[in-house]
């Protein structure tokens, strides 16, 4: 009889030898949880809170103070870290953070309607002006509040006149009122034949 090499020994005996069996551990009872007012969001539903309650809803009102100074909704969204087309889903979704963008840009304009008023007038200011003089060779500084007068710009005033009044004060009346037939005709269904566009 011819000699087996060890290593068939090895793999029958591999084959032959018996499974271990291992036991699995008890499967754990799932713990209840009592609901709390912060597990639920503003329409009852249950879970973790969406990234608008997070990250928007709390700062509505450093939002509307941001807007209000001039910041861009871009520059919000990279401080709050808000993606551009999360924020626009935002405000299709969420009323109030539109209320809160158009009541902070209401009263940005409201406040630039009153500078640009206030520029084409002229007003008065005050202006602190500060200098250094030497009292028993020790130098002390000496505060001045002086009051000046900025004259009215002629520049603005004409801006707001052409933009306020454009029927009485427009820099060419006639393409005004081409324009507005344009537009008339336009809403009548009658569009001119040569090209009313470039009115």
């Amino acid at each position: 009889m011819p000699k087996q090499s060890r290593n068939n020994e090895k793999s029958t005996a591999s084959k032959k030898a018996p499974k271990k069996t291992s036991k699995k551990p008890p499967a754990k009872k799932p713990v209840k949880t009592v609901e709390t007012a912060a597990d639920t969001d503003e329409n009852g539903k249950r879970g973790a809170k969406s990234q608008f309650a997070n990250k928007v809803l709390p700062y509505l009102a450093d939002i509307e103070r941001y807007i209000h100074y001039g910041v861009t909704e871009g520059d919000i969204c990279k401080y709050y870290g808000v993606g551009k087309t999360q924020w626009a889903q935002y405000k299709k979704d969420y009323p109030e953070l539109t209320e809160t963008l158009c009541r902070a840009r209401e009263a940005q304009k409201g406040d630039l309607i009153d500078n640009a008023y206030r520029v084409a007038m002229g007003y008065y200011y005050e202006e602190v002006e500060t200098s250094t003089v030497m009292i028993d060779g020790k130098p002390c500084i000496k505060t001045k509040t002086v009051r000046k007068y900025s004259k009215p710009d002629a520049g603005m005033i004409q801006f707001l006149l052409i933009n306020r009044f454009t029927a009485e004060f427009a820099r060419d009346p006639q393409a005004v009122e081409l324009r507005k037939k344009a537009l008339e005709l336009a809403e009548q269904g009658k569009f001119p034949r040569d090209g009313w566009e470039g009115l």
